[in-house]
């Protein structure tokens, strides 16, 4: 009789372990299509049997166990950051792709060749009033064309740091919610890691590294550490640092809530891109444009201060510009008359040399801070540096999206929940449920039978 309800013992423990075994399953299916959820494995541990004492044997459910892969979450986030790196970098530089068209009528490209044919005609009649203000209207065409490009620049600067804004408060939201979920796993134990629990920190962290790049050390709690580049800590256990942006004049400079500056950690995600194309990519758009633009109206207005108007005076300068933004301030000086263009040489009042000497400037390499390049030529550089930039950003984020979709099917394929492999879990499950069921019946006929026995002798 013993033996009987010894066996029967090991049959409804392992039952349970069964019927947990199926809950286990049905989990991994209502979760299969949750962010972050990875398939989770029951084990199953053999109970001590001795047939001479009350150990009963069977089995009973063990650890729960994740089948995440530490190696493939971290090679998904690594992707993620260069992806949106790649992406933000092309979205931005790509808005600037209207703004220096050499196609577009009212380039800068556009207005120098229409400026210099209206030099090349006021060459042929130096003395044709109408021709003289034809050069002041061309003259204001650049002036506006150099003043809109810059603003093109100016805007792209503004969207990003408004842009920047926004992304902060992201990361601070993202790495807040790590941190209560930090709270969560200390308080459980690295060992009984809640797989809703662990999902969502994996999902949240997915997310924080489409802003910045960042790398992760779990502590023996089971608290998530996140540090920037590897370095500075934005969460220490439940111990946050807030990050803020500080627009100044010149660049975007970041901080923790400690004051520490962590730009210069800050080189992936969209946020890292925002930070390049900010703080080097389009200043380095606007010196080259202000550098033309200053050099176009000094070499200008030098030469027609070297000729003489219609009233044999000295030539009026043409051009004025704030030297400390050359580009967004290039004017046409509001003084000036149609008589005073320098049409003539000193030596040859009425005539035309000046005029040719200007309509020359177009075509010439020497002139001062243009490095050998003609007004056209160095136009076309900048344009050329922005077009390229545009192509290689395009190219870079084809490849990233390329090599982060493979992370993620490597990742699929290791720790993804999948329907079929649950399926044949289930049906070995129940198969074996069943079984035990049957056991247990047959158990109990035994034992009424036995019962029967006793009460008849």
């Amino acid at each position: 009789m013993s033996d009987l309800l010894t066996s029967l013992t090991a049959a409804a423990n392992s039952m349970a372990a069964y019927q947990q075994e199926m809950q286990v399953v049905q989990n991994d299916t209502t979760n299969e299509t949750t962010p972050g959820y990875v398939s989770q494995n029951l084990t199953l541990e053999a109970l001590p049997f001795n047939s001479n004492g009350p150990d009963a044997g069977g089995v009973t459910a063990g650890a729960l166990v994740s089948s995440r892969d530490l190696y493939a979450e971290q090679n998904v986030q690594t992707q993620t950051a260069a992806e949106n790196y790649s992406s933000a970098t092309y979205q931005t530089l790509s808005a600037l792709n209207p703004t220096f068209s050499l196609q577009s009528n009212t380039s800068v490209s556009a207005s120098f060749n229409t400026f210099f044919s209206a030099l090349s005609q006021l060459a042929v009649t130096p003395n044709d009033s109408q021709l003289r203000q034809s050069v002041i209207t061309a003259a204001q065409g650049i002036s506006q064309s150099f003043q809109a490009t810059s603003q093109g620049l100016i805007s792209a600067s503004a969207n990003l740091g408004q842009s920047a804004s926004q992304i902060v408060a992201s990361i601070n939201q993202l790495v807040s919610q790590i941190q209560q979920l930090n709270v969560q796993r200390r308080q459980s134990g690295s060992q009984n890691l809640d797989p809703g629990t662990d999902a969502q920190m994996y999902s949240d962290l997915e997310n924080l590294s489409q802003y910045v790049n960042f790398t992760t050390i779990q502590s023996s709690d089971g608290t998530m550490n996140i540090y920037l580049d590897g370095q500075q800590g934005l969460l220490v256990g439940t111990s946050q640092l807030k990050l803020q942006v500080n627009a100044l004049p010149t660049q975007l400079q970041v901080t923790d809530s400690n004051g520490t500056d962590v730009t210069g950690e800050i080189t992936g995600g969209s946020f890292g891109a925002n930070l390049q194309v900010y703080n080097t990519t389009l200043p380095g758009y606007t010196t080259q444009l202000n550098n033309l633009a200053q050099g176009f109206a000094t070499n200008i207005n030098s030469q027609l201060a070297a000729g003489v108007d219609a009233n044999n005076v000295a030539g009026a300068a043409l051009f004025t510009y704030n030297a400390a933004g050359p580009a967004s301030t290039l004017a046409v000086s509001s003084t000036i008359t149609p008589s005073e263009i320098a049409a003539a040489s000193a030596g040859n009042p009425g005539g035309n040399d000046n005029a040719v000497a200007l309509d020359n400037l177009q075509s010439s390499t020497t002139l001062a801070g243009l490095n050998g390049f003609t007004f056209t030529q160095s136009y076309g550089n900048l344009a050329s540096t922005v077009g390229s930039d545009i192509s290689n950003s395009q190219n870079e984020q084809t490849t990233q999206q390329s090599l982060l979709a493979q992370a993620q099917n490597l990742r699929s394929n290791a720790s993804a929940v999948s329907l079929d492999e649950e399926a044949t879990k289930l049906i070995q499950y129940q198969q074996a449920y069943d079984a035990t069921s049957k056991l247990i019946n047959v158990i109990d006929d035994l034992t009424q039978a036995v019962l029967g026995i006793i009460q008849t002798s």
